[in-house]
């Protein structure tokens, strides 16, 4: 049998945030899930984390946590990062595979909360971000697989087509990062030609897929919404 990149285990990895933008908002929670081989969940961590700001609305009605729960039942967020990140930097030196559904997104607004809360000279966070990382993202295998795809393509979306079980628990850490997990391997199992591959070289692949996907995204939308100054920034696993 080819070698695939769960052979070995692998983890899955979501957040929830304060919202959208990547440089500037924060990590209010957190799941990291540990499987084995045969796909079975063998350990779990979570992280509730106080961002010392207030939580907006529109995040709070995406994901449910609010400012007053978060502020009084959540980590003081450096120490909430710094454990994030050398939970993320053992599966790094380990070359465990960190499986997620956008993954750009949380490793870009991760190493942005580290360079916040002064976390980037440590060995933790140069683990993660100088290179060694074998990211899993089930939204550019999608992609690639499928191009011309019609309909929506986030997780809650995906997962109805492929009948993996999100429901009401969208948003949440957990199930996202179960859902993202579940997913990966579907959609593998659907293109092995394309994904049945160890983790460094199906990493790879995605830097120069998800390369390609921003441009064809970019010249689109430039040409749909008459505005040629739009941009789709390439950075993949992470938006420095």
């Amino acid at each position: 049998m080819a070698q695939t990149w769960f052979e070995n285990g692998y983890v899955a990895f979501d957040t929830e945030t304060t919202g959208v933008q990547e440089k500037t908002d924060r990590i209010i929670s957190a799941s990291l899930l540990y499987y084995n081989a045969a796909h079975v969940l063998v350990r779990r961590r979570t992280w509730l984390i106080n961002p010392g700001i207030e939580v907006p609305a529109a995040a709070t009605a995406v994901n449910g946590l609010s400012t007053a729960y978060v502020h009084d039942m959540g980590m003081v967020a450096r120490d909430g990062i710094a454990e994030i990140l050398a939970a993320l930097a053992q599966c790094v030196r380990y070359r465990m595979p960190i499986v997620a559904f956008n993954g750009s997104f949380d490793m870009t607004v991760l190493l942005h909360e580290g360079r916040r809360h002064c976390l980037a000279l440590g060995d933790d966070f140069a683990d993660i971000f100088g290179g060694n990382m074998r990211l899993i993202d089930g939204l550019t295998m999608h992609r690639k697989a499928h191009l011309k795809w019609r309909g929506r393509r986030n997780l809650g979306a995906l997962c109805q087509v492929y009948g993996v079980e999100l429901g009401a628990a969208a948003h949440n850490a957990t199930a996202d990062a179960r859902a993202a997990a579940e997913l990966s391997v579907k959609l593998t199992a659907e293109s092995p030609e394309l994904f049945e591959v160890d983790a460094l070289s199906l990493h790879m692949a995605q830097q120069g897929w998800y390369a390609a996907q921003m441009e064809d995204l970019q010249a689109y939308l430039r040409v749909s919404r008459g505005d040629v100054s739009i941009q789709c920034p390439p950075g993949w696993p992470v938006r420095y």
